[in-house]
């Protein structure tokens, strides 16, 4: 059980801990909502957020990349949306090492905000993809040379193949005869990627979000607008096709990404609803290029989710959360049966 108190004194002056409760369904940090009584009388509320560090192995840089871009998105005064600060601890850092090794950090809470929870409506997914193309446009004057790559050819799809084809000629855990019909549609993507290796060469290298679903953007309680773009673990140089693509994969399935592969479908609306909502925000600013292939951006997402499932499982599922041993094969069957879908529309 982690001590809330102990690491929260790291961070700020507070008298108590009235409230400290588990929130979100990540599949890589464990994040709590804290509710602390300050010595002025009032009450404060932020996140408290375990970083792993395994799967972020520079969680410095991590930190640096934020900040910065915080920094950056505070002294826009059109950036219209507000910004979950990241607070450093009393001896100016931006993350706290427990005696453990574990990295934690702190950020502001966003009061009166819910982030969505199953199937998001058009109107919904619409308010965040303009949120997300916001954020994009608020960033497009940002050095992105300055940004750290937090996770190692995180969209290098070259890489991630051959690593993927590294897996499976060793096969150490024996678990290709599991996967015999996912491998070979896997494989079958060859082409897929092969285009969007030769298309992002020529593309604008631009500051990217990289895990753009629903339950990162925080919506106002009444108004159901959107109020912040949170989680910038994964901030670095990229292309905005990966952005509208991870909204392509994520947000018009009408089932969640481990449900059975065969109650999936496309909701036609809620597809519309993500291009007006991000071309709007975006308008003027992508170029040509970048319009005309945004949905190829869905299936390379896609295809490319489907290929790291699916790496997960064969290497013993080391990296995604799973809450049973063919959680992440039954993902692999998701995003499969998703691309064959998008690739008739």
């Amino acid at each position: 059980m982690i001590q809330v108190d102990t690491l929260l004194n790291e961070f700020v002056a507070f008298e108590k801990v009235l409230e400290s409760q588990e929130i979100g369904n990540g599949n890589i940090n464990d994040t709590y909502r804290v509710v602390l009584l300050m010595p002025n009388g009032n009450t404060a509320e932020y996140i408290l957020q375990r970083l792993n560090h395994q799967v972020f192995a520079k969680p410095f840089q991590l930190m640096h990349n934020q900040v910065s871009v915080a920094k950056h998105l505070r002294q826009n005064k059109r950036y219209p949306l507000q910004i979950a600060e990241p607070i450093p601890t009393f001896k100016q850092n931006w993350l706290h090492v427990d005696a453990s090794g574990n990295h934690w950090r702190l950020f502001s809470y966003i009061g009166n905000s819910f982030t969505p929870e199953g199937l998001v409506d058009p109107a919904c997914v619409r308010e965040a993809a303009h949120a997300y193309g916001t954020f994009a446009l608020a960033l497009s004057d940002f050095p992105v040379e300055l940004l750290h790559e937090t996770i190692e050819g995180f969209h290098d799809t070259d890489r991630r193949w051959n690593q993927f084809m590294e897996i499976l000629k060793y096969d150490k855990l024996g678990r290709t005869n599991l996967a015999k019909p996912e491998i070979e549609s896997i494989l079958a993507l060859k082409p897929l990627f092969d285009q969007i290796s030769k298309l992002k060469k020529t593309l604008p290298v631009r500051v990217t979000h990289n895990d753009t679903k629903a339950g990162n953007i925080l919506f106002d309680r009444i108004t159901h607008k959107a109020l912040a773009v949170i989680d910038w673990d994964t901030i670095m140089p990229g292309t905005v096709l990966s952005d509208f693509g991870d909204m392509v994969r994520t947000f018009v399935p009408n089932m969640p990404e481990d449900a059975p592969a065969s109650e999936i479908t496309l909701r036609k609306d809620v597809l519309n609803a993500l291009l007006e909502g991000y071309c709007e925000a975006t308008s003027g600013f992508l170029n040509s290029a970048e319009e005309e292939h945004l949905f190829l951006g869905g299936l390379w997402m896609t295809g490319e989710q489907a290929m790291r499932f699916l790496t997960d499982f064969l290497e013993g599922d080391v990296y995604f959360k799973t809450t049973q041993p063919m959680h992440n094969l039954q993902r692999t069957r998701n995003q499969l049966r998703l691309l064959d879908m998008l690739q008739t529309l």
